[in-house]
């Protein structure tokens, strides 16, 4: 009878011939008495201690190698008698209770183990070495990585999120412009320049001007071209050595690419300041990060605009923030004088080069912006003054010197069809824009200014261009009588120059200190964490308009933003009363047709409420909900003008003041929220106008949406009737009205 505590294993159960049976129970037997403590008989049979020595890791396993805890050599001599088979016919013999394994198999073994074991230690001595050899790299390899101190800083409160980053547009034609306000599409393209090239990819040397293709590795020799700035003929041969460290460099850096990146990593389209001072410092915080790793050239390009005079003065006051600050971190022994200089530029319908040549005396370059004229024709080209720009110096570049530009100005710019132009020579020459100017208007191209005649004192509205956010106009142009006169603040840069900033690795700097000149003074900081999920895309036209195409609701919406141009009111009015019951009746019978109009464009927005909720952008969404809610307050307001039309037409009023030689009397209509349709017809519009309004401010609290419809609100859905007073000269002295 068998022990309780043994159990016999067959051949058999292991699909094993006797002798392979028997050589593999031993080995298993074996391997249970290493692992467990336990004794293996020499017959077929497997037996386990049922209390078996506890083992702790290496502690059991040391006695069998030290030979302290091993069979004795009367125990070795005795086990192969023990294993002899029996005589014929004499009963088998009890098999021992226990047996130690034997050495030779645990010897064969061990070999076995050691081998393993030197195979593991070469293969893991020769990843540690490779890991160490990466490790201790050259610190010329290291500089060529990317800068993610100033790339990954955190800057709005704690939070950076960093912007995507778009594929570049080779070989594309070039984009459309939105063209003049009252055209009723954009422009058609213009050819595509003869001269254009592609972007580069990053890497290899920059292609030297005329060259085509990608860049190659053999390097370029820059010689002194005519009417270019050249490091070889204007610029001391000499090295960064000596900076030094203060406070202001060891703040965090703005999110901006470096500029051996090329603008790869996506730069800051909207970097919000309080006021130029700290737009200057965060500026001197970003030369000095560049001036770590090269040489560097700032060209300041300043808008000369009669509209930039109270932000160039405040530059002017404030530009030693950045002279004493640079003064401090650069030394002034003669191997690094020429590490950092600056030159100074204008421009307006041309260019102005009020320091042309570069110099690092920080008096001389205070005195040059002081110099800086006025332009008086008001055309500000700023895509053709980036590109001559970038060509005229980019005779600097070279392995240690990098050029960057800081542009200051208040518009958008009256080239905007030249954007892809000056991309495209900012990111060939890997040059980052950093601008310093206000904030695109919401959705409208045209901010204006109050000019005042010294003579007749007429007061005038010369229009400046600073818009829109986005790529071409998304919502209403009008205000449900004439063009936009709210002049809401976007939050967000002016699109061409945001384009430029971002792909180009730059900053953009948005200032929302009030102007002087404005009629509306409106400038507010919006918060960028709040305005982040509303970001405007930053494609190039051609391809935000086929990204439009694709989309349903964005093409109706569209296409309702430009039907709309025709439901603007007449606004002036004869005070003859023949001539005005005449004018009124007929602007009443078309009021009515406009709320017709209206009406519809209501249905055709509202059978796109399921694609809006699927709609993926929430600046689209948006859109939706304030164009929606305006198109129905539009209605109130249509209702409203008929009316006041049909009481003019039944009772002209008379002025309050009779016109003379030095003053004519003109009729014009306002907003109001004083009612003249009955109250019948029009309670369920005003109270639909007023909640869907309502619901715009809920929904996007605290943005530009919100703001447009609390003004619209704010303004009233009803018209009134009002005196204008100016001089018969009035039109005639427009011309001597400064064009800003």
């Amino acid at each position: 009878m068998e022990s309780p505590a043994t159990a016999p294993v067959s051949g058999d159960e292991y699909g094993l011939a006797d002798d392979t049976q028997s050589r593999a129970i031993r080995s298993i037997a074996g391997d249970v008495t290493l692992a467990a403590g336990g004794v293996v008989s020499t017959d077929k049979t497997m037996v386990v201690d049922v209390n078996p020595r506890p083992t702790v890791g290496p502690t059991t396993a040391q006695p069998l190698l030290n030979g302290t805890g091993g069979s004795t050599p009367a125990q070795d001599a005795a086990a192969p008698a023990a294993a002899a088979p029996a005589a014929a016919g004499s009963p088998p013999a009890p098999a021992p209770a226990k047996t130690r394994p034997r050495r030779r198999g645990f010897k064969a073994r061990l070999a076995y183990l050691i081998q393993a074991w030197s195979v593991s230690l070469v293969v893991h001595v020769a990843i540690l070495s490779a890991l160490a050899a990466a490790t201790f790299s050259s610190q010329d390899s290291l500089k060529k990585m990317i800068n993610f101190d100033s790339a990954l800083a955190s800057y709005h409160s704690g939070e950076q999120e960093l912007l995507p980053i778009y594929a570049d547009p080779d070989n594309s034609p070039r984009d459309r412009a939105i063209g003049d306000e009252n055209a009723a599409k954009a422009g058609e393209p213009a050819p595509t320049a003869a001269g254009d090239e592609g972007d580069d990819d990053g890497g290899g040397m920059v292609a030297s001007a005329g060259m085509t293709g990608r860049p190659t590795a053999t390097p370029r020799i820059r010689g002194a071209a005519k009417g270019r700035i050249n490091e070889g003929t204007s610029l001391p041969g000499v090295k960064i050595d000596g900076l030094t460290s203060s406070p202001l460099s060891l703040l965090p850096a703005a999110p901006a690419a470096d500029l051996s990146g090329g603008g790869k990593i996506s730069g800051d389209p909207v970097f919000d300041v309080k006021e130029i001072g700290a737009a200057l410092d965060q500026l001197a915080r970003e030369i000095l990060r560049h001036l770590r790793d090269h040489k560097l050239t700032v060209v300041w390009l300043f808008d000369e605009s009669q509209s930039m005079e109270d932000d160039k003065r405040s530059i002017q006051e404030k530009f030693d923030r950045v002279s004493s600050e640079l003064k401090v971190n650069v030394d002034n022994d003669k191997k690094s004088a020429g590490a950092l200089n600056h030159a100074i530029v204008g421009f307006g319908q041309g260019i102005d080069y009020a320091l042309e040549k570069p110099r690092d005396d920080i008096e001389q370059i205070g005195r040059a912006i002081k110099r800086l004229r006025i332009d008086s024709t008001g055309i500000e080209n700023t895509m053709h003054a980036v590109r001559e720009v970038v060509e005229h110096y980019s005779g600097l570049i070279r392995k240690d010197r990098k050029l960057l530009i800081v542009l200051v100005t208040d518009e958008s710019g009256d080239d905007g069809a030249d954007l892809e132009e000056a991309r495209q020579a900012l990111k060939k020459h890997k040059i980052p824009l950093y601008v310093i100017g206000r904030q695109s208007l919401f959705g409208y191209p045209f901010a204006h200014h109050r000019y005042i005649d010294p003579v007749t004192k007429d007061v005038y509205h010369p229009l400046i261009r600073r818009g829109p956010e986005t790529a071409d106009l998304e919502i209403y142009q009008w205000d449900g009588l004439y063009d936009r006169w709210d002049e809401q603040p976007s939050g967000f840069a002016p699109y061409e120059l945001a384009r430029l900033t971002q792909d180009s690795g730059g900053i953009y700097f948005v200032l929302p200190s009030e102007e002087f000149m404005r009629v509306r003074k409106r400038e507010q900081a919006y918060s960028i964490t709040q305005l982040k999920e509303y970001m405007p895309e930053y494609d190039n036209r051609l391809v935000y308009s086929e990204k439009r195409k694709s989309s349903q609701m964005r093409t109706v919406m569209h296409a309702v933003v430009q039907e709309s141009r025709s439901l603007i009111y007449r606004r002036d009015f004869p005070i003859a009363t023949d001539e005005l019951a005449k004018a009124a009746m007929e602007e009443g019978a078309k009021a009515g047709v406009k709320l017709n109009l209206l009406l519809g464009l209501q249905t055709r927005l509202e059978s796109l409420q399921k694609i809006r909720d699927r709609e993926p952008e929430k600046r689209w969404q948006a859109h939706y909900d304030l164009m929606l809610a305006q198109t129905v307050a539009f209605q109130v307001k249509a209702y409203e003008y008929r009316a006041l039309m049909a009481s003019i037409a039944k009772k002209p009023p008379l002025p309050k003041r009779q016109p003379g030689a030095n003053m004519v009397i003109t009729w014009v209509v306002d907003h109001s929220k004083q009612p003249w349709a009955p109250k019948d017809i029009t309670a369920k519009k005003y109270a639909e106008a007023e909640r869907m309004l309502k619901a715009v401010i809920a929904k996007h609290p605290k943005t530009p949406w919100a703001d447009l419809a609390q003004d619209t609100l704010d303004r009233g859905f009803s018209v009134v009737l009002n005196e204008w007073h100016h001089n018969p000269k009035y039109y005639e002295r427009a011309k001597y009205v400064p064009l800003y």
